[in-house]
């Protein structure tokens, strides 16, 4: 890359190109960073940045910062822009530091998935209690989190548990990853970077029914090791009885990473929320579709401006047509029931209020679960 002065008077067209991995795709659930920068960096604690390259990250984070560090992660797996925001600078940021910063994610409606550089559990806990404030204001939000390499299985349950103590609308709204990975280079990296590697996956999928599950992380050659080179995670046989930890992470809370079948990379297992007190939310994509089919239905009304209009049956009637089209659309994420007049479909209701200032829509369906599991059970003969 050629380096000049930007004072030069000369008028000349230069070649600055550098090559890096795209940038850019498809992205359905835009993501927000929070953490620290270095003082090497021109950006401003408190203030929200729109990040598209990589040296912009460098320019306003420093290219030593941990923000920084997150930010490059998700934008080397196009899944940028990134709206990121410094909540301190030079030094670790305080919870207070980072609930001041959370705050202006927490109102940001083109934000859905909620990353921070922290890995300790007061904070987590706390980043999960963000993403929950955002649905005070109808923003749709997930906080995607993990703790230090080096954490065990127990412990990671622990900090699942500790997550669902900080609030039950919290947990339904957060995805603990772990162990740590190993980057590209090889550098093993904490939870903090496994989140921002699976929230960079989930935030290009455009299709809620795809669960992830098996689903491939780019850029990252396995996941933690034990003592022994083993994947510290993994199925094995324990004195007889087999012991499968992505099993036991899964349902205590955890969406564990694992090694992929080559076994030179890293996939997913299954993605769930933390939440565990029953199997309403043990995959990631029952929350997403929840929260989509209601912002879908939301933009067709404000798209509408059927605020505007007056409370009519005529008014009434379109509302209802095009919310039943809205879900016919998304018929792969949200089944039909049956209706009254024995067909299936969606049971839309619009109804307005007795003192006509309020309409009310509401509407019913079934959730589409994905493939968990695949017994294959043959009967086979052979020939004596």
């Amino acid at each position: 890359m050629i380096q000049i002065s930007s004072t030069q008077l000369f008028p000349e067209v230069l070649d600055s190109a550098i090559l890096q991995p795209r940038l850019a795709s498809n992205i359905y659930l835009p993501i927000g960073a929070e953490g620290q920068i270095d003082v090497a960096g021109d950006g401003n604690v408190g203030t929200l940045y729109t990040i598209n390259r990589v040296d912009e990250a460098s320019t306003h984070f420093g290219p030593a910062s941990t923000l920084y560090g997150i930010v490059k992660a998700v934008l080397d797996r196009g899944a940028g822009p990134v709206y990121a925001i410094p909540s301190k600078k030079g030094a670790t940021p305080t919870i207070a530091d980072r609930q001041a910063a959370w705050q202006t994610l927490e109102s940001n409606t083109t934000v859905r998935l909620r990353l921070t550089d922290s890995e300790v559990q007061a904070d987590i806990s706390g980043l999960a209690q963000s993403a929950s404030n955002a649905a005070l204001i109808n923003n749709k939000q997930i906080a995607m989190c993990g703790l230090p390499s080096g954490t065990s299985k127990a412990n990671l349950i622990a900090g699942a548990d500790a997550i669902i103590s900080a609030g039950v609308d919290a947990s339904k709204r957060t995805v603990l990853v772990g162990p740590g990975v190993y980057d590209a280079s090889g550098t093993l990296r904490g939870g903090s970077f496994s989140a921002a590697f699976t929230a960079a996956e989930v935030a290009k999928n455009n299709d809620p029914s795809n669960d992830l599950d098996l689903w491939a992380i780019l850029l990252a050659t396995g996941i933690e090791m034990d003592a022994t080179g083993n994947p510290v995670f993994r199925r094995k046989v324990v004195t007889g009885v087999a012991v499968n930890d992505f099993e036991d992470l899964l349902k205590g809370g955890v969406s564990p990473l694992m090694p992929d079948r080559p076994g030179s990379g890293v996939q997913t297992s299954h993605l769930r929320m933390v939440y565990k007190a029953d199997t309403t939310f043990d995959s990631l994509a029952t929350r997403i579709i929840i929260d989509q089919v209601f912002i879908d239905v939301r933009d067709f009304i404000y798209d509408g401006n059927y605020l505007r209009m007056g409370n009519t049956p005529q008014t009434r009637a379109k509302i209802k047509a095009g919310v039943e089209a809205v879900l016919a659309e998304r018929s792969d994420w949200i089944q039909g029931v049956d209706q009254p007049d024995g067909t299936q479909g969606y049971n839309v209701s619009v109804t307005a209020s007795a003192d006509m200032r309020q309409v009310i829509v509401g509407y019913q369906g079934m959730i589409v679960r994905g493939i968990q599991t695949v017994l294959v059970a043959p009967t086979l003969t052979i020939p004596a």
